[in-house]
């Protein structure tokens, strides 16, 4: 893969990420109520699809109830949602390269 194709993919999930993160230090009582909360929530977790699908499968349902704190497992989410990216963005890659 290129190298400008390895700049956009990490661009991309370097944004989703600190927009899925900095969603929880918005001004307000409750960062969901607020406009800048949910547009910094939606807009991150749109830019970490299809991956943040399968962080909410995996870690949500598996994960939920095994103990661990909630910072380790929005740790682990967001290294799910960005492996599975990559890989999704590998195998497109690799597509349009035998095409």
């Amino acid at each position: 893969m290129s190298r400008k194709a390895w700049i956009i993919f990490l661009s991309v999930q370097m944004v989703g990420v600190i927009f899925t993160w900095a969603y929880g230090y918005t001004l307000g009582p409750d960062p969901l109520l607020s406009g800048i909360g949910v547009g910094l929530w939606v807009s991150g977790n749109l830019l970490l699809l299809p991956g943040s699908m399968v962080e909410v499968m995996v870690v949500h349902k598996v994960l939920l109830h095994s103990g661990f704190s909630m910072g380790l497992l929005s740790l682990v989410g967001i290294v799910a949602a960005v492996a599975t990216n990559l890989v999704i963005w590998l195998l497109w890659a690799n597509l349009f390269r035998t095409v």
